[in-house]
C-alpha cells in the first residue's frame, strides 16, 4: 500500500511537471524571438545588419499621413479640453480662491465628522459646511453679470446708472448661459470624437504598426540566421524563417488597413464642421441679446448726460 502510494505520488508529481514544462514553452519560445529583435534591432543601429526588409512604397506613406493627423488630434484635444474646464475665460481673485478651497475643505471635514458620529450611533449636531460665499462665476459674463446685479441693487434703479446697470447684468447672464451650451455642445461635438478617434482608431493603428516592426526584426533576423546556417539547421531554420515572412506579411497588411482606416476617416472634417457650428450659435445668441440692450443702453447714457447737465434740486 505503502509502494502503490509513493508510485501514485510521483506520478502526480510528474503529471504537474510536466504540465509546468508545457506551460513554459511559449514562454521560452517568446523570450528567444525577443532576444532575436534585439540583436536584430542592436545590428542595424550599428549598420552591421546588412540586407533590411523594404516595408512597401504605399505603407511609408500611410505612416506619414498617419503621423499628420495623430498630432493634429493631439492638439486639438489639448485645446478643447479647455472646454471642460470651470470659468476658463475668467480668472477669480486669490481671495475667492482660497475661500473656495478652504469651504472645500470645511466641507469634507464636516462630513467625515457626521459620518463618524452615525457610526457611533450619535446623532450629530454637525451641520452641513459655510455657504456664506457664493460659488465662483463659471464664466467672464456671469461675473460681470453678478457684479452689475449687485451694484444696481446697492444704487437702485431710479437713476440711469442703476438701472443700466440692471439691463447689463441680465444681458450678461444670457450670454454667459449661451457659452455654457456652447461648451457643452463643444465638449460633446468635438472634444470627445477627437479623444476618441486618438485613443480608438488612431492607437490601434500604431499598436500594429509597433507589431510590423516588432515581427520585421524577427523576419530579418531569421533570414541572417538562414544565411550563416550549418547545413544540417537550413530545413529547420527555412521553415522558421518561412513562418516569420508569413507573420511579417499578416501584419504588414493588418497595419495598412488599419492606417487606412484613419486615413479615410470623415470624422475629423465633420468634427471641424460641427465645432465651428457650436460657435456660431454661441456669438449669433450673444449678438441678438446685446444688440437688443444696446440701443436702450445709448438711451439711457443720453439721459444721463441730460441729468448731469440740468441736475434737479
Amino acid at each position: 500500500m505503502a509502494q502503490q502510494a509513493a508510485g501514485n505520488t510521483a506520478a502526480q508529481f510528474m503529471g504537474a511537471f510536466s504540465s509546468f514544462q508545457e506551460k513554459l514553452k511559449p514562454l521560452g519560445s517568446q523570450a528567444v524571438k525577443g532576444f532575436s529583435q534585439i540583436q536584430q534591432y542592436a545590428k542595424e543601429r550599428m549598420g552591421n545588419a546588412g540586407d533590411v526588409t523594404e516595408l512597401p512604397a504605399e505603407y511609408r506613406e500611410l505612416e506619414l499621413k498617419v503621423d499628420k493627423i495623430r498630432t493634429m488630434h493631439e492638439n486639438l484635444a489639448k485645446i478643447s479640453r479647455n472646454f471642460t474646464l470651470p470659468h476658463y475665460d475668467y480668472e477669480p481673485p486669490l481671495t475667492d480662491t482660497v475661500f473656495d478651497f478652504a469651504t472645500t475643505v470645511q466641507d469634507r471635514a464636516t462630513s467625515l465628522a457626521a459620518a463618524g458620529a452615525r457610526a457611533a450611533g450619535v446623532n450629530s449636531p454637525v451641520q452641513g459646511g459655510s455657504k456664506n460665499r457664493e460659488e465662483i462665476p463659471p464664466s467672464l459674463a456671469h461675473a460681470f453679470s453678478r457684479a452689475a446685479m449687485h451694484s444696481a441693487e446697492e444704487m437702485g434703479t431710479q437713476e440711469p446708472i442703476g438701472s443700466a446697470l440692471k439691463k447689463f447684468a441680465a444681458v450678461e447672464e444670457k450670454v454667459g448661459n449661451a457659452r455654457l451650451q456652447m461648451d457643452a455642445d463643444a465638449v460633446t461635438k468635438f472634444h470627445q470624437p477627437v479623444n476618441k478617434m486618438l485613443v480608438m482608431t488612431i492607437a490601434s493603428a500604431m499598436k500594429a504598426r509597433k507589431t510590423v516592426q516588432s515581427v520585421r526584426l524577427t523576419y530579418d533576423s531569421c533570414r541572417a540566421r538562414l544565411k550563416a546556417a550549418k547545413p544540417e539547421n537550413v530545413e529547420a531554420v527555412r521553415q522558421e524563417m518561412e513562418a516569420a515572412e508569413d507573420e511579417f506579411v499578416a501584419a504588414v497588411d493588418d497595419a495598412m488597413g488599419k492606417m487606412k482606416a484613419v486615413v479615410e476617416n470623415p470624422e475629423p472634417l465633420k468634427n471641424i464642421a460641427d465645432l465651428v457650428a457650436v460657435q456660431l450659435a454661441y456669438f449669433k445668441s450673444a449678438y441678438d441679446a446685446l444688440a437688443e440692450v444696446g440701443p436702450e443702453l445709448d438711451e439711457l447714457q443720453v439721459t444721463n448726460e441730460a441729468l448731469l447737465r440740468h441736475p434737479t434740486s
